[in-house]
């Protein structure tokens, strides 16, 4: 199976795809309080600067794989398409997250052009871990706030 993309990052380093072929991993809308744009992840680099895929699988690969997942690209896929918050982290960054327990976190940032949401960081973490952090957006807030769909759970599959 092919992972990656020629399409890269502004840092050079290339894009891998989802299940379905696409770089486009979730989105970031207007509705969500931040700029709309497709949310991307990279291969990316090991080590202290390191960001993307390969951070991931570095830094957190065993308990998100010990949560369920069989890969850090499922985790990716289903939490960048799935994810029930936003909230505000370091730095210019934000916090995808979706859980009970624990919280299934991707750390993002907007691209220097602005025309992508960077996934620079993600793993499985303690609710405490962003308990006091400000929310952008929660997903029941938005589904509370419509009466068309006040008989959907963020969390059934309407497919």
């Amino acid at each position: 199976m092919k992972y990656y993309r020629l399409a890269v990052d502004e840092n050079g380093s290339p894009f891998v795809l989802n299940s379905k072929g696409s770089i486009d991993f979730g989105y970031i809308t207007d509705e969500m309080n931040l700029p709309p744009a497709p949310i991307r992840i990279a291969e990316g680099a090991t080590g202290p600067k390191g960001y993307g895929l390969k951070h991931i699988i570095e830094g957190h690969s065993k308990e998100i794989i010990g949560s369920g997942y069989e890969t850090v690209n499922d985790f990716i896929e289903d939490v960048a398409g799935t994810f029930t918050e936003i909230k505000e982290g370091r730095a210019g960054s934000f916090l995808l997250e979706k859980g009970d327990m624990y919280h299934n976190t991707l750390f993002i940032a907007l691209s220097k052009e602005g025309d992508y949401w960077k996934v620079i960081s993600g793993g499985v973490f303690r609710t405490r871990y962003s308990k006091n952090k400000r929310i952008i957006h929660s997903a029941s807030e938005v589904l509370k706030s419509s009466p068309a769909e006040d008989d959907l759970s963020p969390f059934e599959d309407i497919g």
